[in-house]
């Protein structure tokens, strides 16, 4: 049974959690409470507890304080912040040291056991992983390809410095140096009517993907002079291509990884996409390679999938990081007057820097958003005392933490913002939602035999792609590639049946520049080929 600390000045708060928590269901006993920062200390190396839950204010020394001390020496210990409503700046000083979990006062005793519950889980992953580490190292060159894998993939989603990465750590998972790297996000797209088939069918799929991609991938590794390449398993509609090599890349890419997308398609009827990040000069910079792919690869979502998309190609460049006093003031001063209109202009500026602040690091943007939340948090407390908020503040916290890219963090705000305006004008933003979706339908309508860019379109309309993107697919069930097909082929149908157009003429009349995609996607949709319709 594990163990946990309380620290709390309040007397009743430390017999309020010790007598109302179920800590024997938890897996959990209390090995020591203390009332101020300084006996704290004192007492945790002397019970070393598996847990700490402190309170922010403290005589002695303040929980802030606590909780820089203990992460000298404790890295992995976990840490729980007991935080009020008002206290929104220590809570964001907190995330500085690490600390991802936090309990606002007063907090229900079913929130208080649901952290706990994940604070236990985390730390059995990780003790977990650690054991397998030490089994991994007695069988080390059997488990090496696996260690290695683990390694990229870390390196993937964890922001190393260079000194972190030293030879030694690259001799043990059988990796040199390399002088430069590159990550590519392979994308596969799981059609409607494959979500109907069970799941052991989708995975023969992905097998057989995944089969093609290393093949490919072994044909190209055997032209480097130098260096690695590894496909790592990502998620799973997700593969990672990672080169390591002396001289990045040996050959262009994108012909290569076309004829793998051409490959699944043509044996799998399966679209994926490509996106690839910049070469790197640092493994430690591999992370900043895989988000520019992945940043690439939003593109596939807009234009259709089926294709490669290279992050150079944005011509994307680095600006210095803005300032959004003006704007932040201005979202103040909307929302203190109750006007979502203004508020929402606010926005639209704020993210536009956001989007365009190439300079902003993800700390950055972290701080931006929990300014704009805070503002939100207030003034609906302020406005609807009695009401529950969209978000809470607790969820804001935990939500945040788990956004590790711009992109994803951007648009994740986004999606709170919108959701923020629509409960307080629902009815207009309702109607606003179906006529967007019906001026795209109608842009289909009018442009379907052109090739048509969703960007353009949601610029067109004033609003962001993603957002637009979501909003078609909440609308009409199906996102807007799908749809777009779908009506295209309809036509084609339509121009088919008369028996006036031969299959290649219909092909370029209905939006389709490739008279071989065409059929094969006419065929994915339809059942029958185009020969057999006309």
């Amino acid at each position: 049974m594990k163990t946990i600390m309380l620290i709390d000045d309040d007397p009743h708060m430390l017999r309020a959690l010790t007598d109302h928590i179920d800590w024997s269901s938890l897996g959990l006993c209390i090995a020591g409470t203390a009332s101020n920062g300084v006996d704290a200390l004192e007492l945790f190396h002397h019970v070393q507890p598996d847990l700490v839950m402190t309170d922010v204010y403290l005589p002695g020394m303040t929980g802030l304080e606590i909780t820089q001390t203990l992460r000298r020496d404790h890295p992995h210990l976990p840490i729980i912040i007991l935080s009020g409503y008002d206290e929104f700046e220590n809570a964001r000083a907190a995330m500085r040291w690490g600390v991802n979990h936090f309990l606002l006062k007063p907090a229900e005793v079913e929130e208080i056991e649901a952290v706990l519950r994940e604070v236990l889980l985390e730390q059995d992953v990780r003790e977990r992983h650690e054991r397998l580490e030490r089994t991994y190292r007695q069988e080390i060159g059997r488990m090496l390809p696996y260690l290695r894998k683990q390694f990229l993939h870390e390196l993937l989603s964890t922001r190393y410095r260079q000194e972190e990465l030293s030879p030694e750590r690259m001799d043990y998972v059988g990796l040199r140096r390399p002088e430069r790297v590159l990550a590519v996000s392979l994308q596969l797209n799981r059609p409607e009517f494959l979500t109907r088939l069970k799941e052991r069918d989708w995975q023969l799929l992905r097998y057989g993907a995944a089969d093609i991609i290393r093949e490919t991938v072994q044909g190209y590794a055997q032209k480097m002079a130098e260096g690695h390449i590894e496909v790592l398993d990502y998620s799973d509609q997700v593969f990672v291509l990672v080169l390591l090599e002396g001289d990045c890349p040996p050959e262009p890419l994108e012909p290569l990884l076309q004829h793998m997308i051409d490959q699944i398609f043509t044996y799998l009827k399966m679209e994926m996409s490509a996106g690839v990040g910049t070469c790197k000069a640092h493994l430690c910079e591999l992370m900043d390679s895989y988000l520019e792919s992945r940043e690439a690869l939003e593109t596939a979502e807009f234009q259709g999938g089926s294709r490669v998309y290279c992050y150079e190609a944005s011509g994307w460049t680095e600006p210095e990081a803005p300032d959004y006093s003006i704007q932040l003031q201005q979202w103040n001063e909307a929302w203190a007057e109750m006007r979502p209109d203004l508020a929402k202009e606010a926005w639209r500026r704020i993210r536009a820097l956001l989007e365009e602040g190439g300079g902003s690091s993800i700390q950055d943007v972290q701080v931006v958003a929990m300014s704009l939340f805070n503002t939100l948090i207030h003034s609906w407390n302020r406005r609807y005392p009695r009401l529950d908020p969209p978000l809470t503040m607790s969820e804001f916290l935990r939500g945040i933490q788990l956004k590790h890219a711009l992109p994803d963090l951007i648009g994740w705000l986004d999606g709170i913002i919108e959701c923020w305006l629509e409960q307080t004008r629902k009815e207009t933003a309702e109607k606003k939602s179906n006529k967007l979706v019906a001026q795209v339908k109608q842009y289909v309508e009018e442009h379907y035999a052109e090739e048509i860019s969703f960007e353009a379109i949601a610029r067109g309309l004033y609003v962001h792609p993603k957002y637009l993107s979501q909003l078609f697919k909440r609308v009409t069930g199906e996102n807007f590639v799908s749809y777009l097909n779908g009506y295209r082929i309809q036509r084609a149908m339509e121009l088919l049946q008369s028996g006036h157009y031969m299959v290649y003429e219909v092909s370029e009349m209905t939006g389709f520049r490739n008279a071989t995609y065409f059929s094969q996607v006419f065929k994915m949709l339809t059942g029958k080929s185009p020969s057999e319709v006309g």
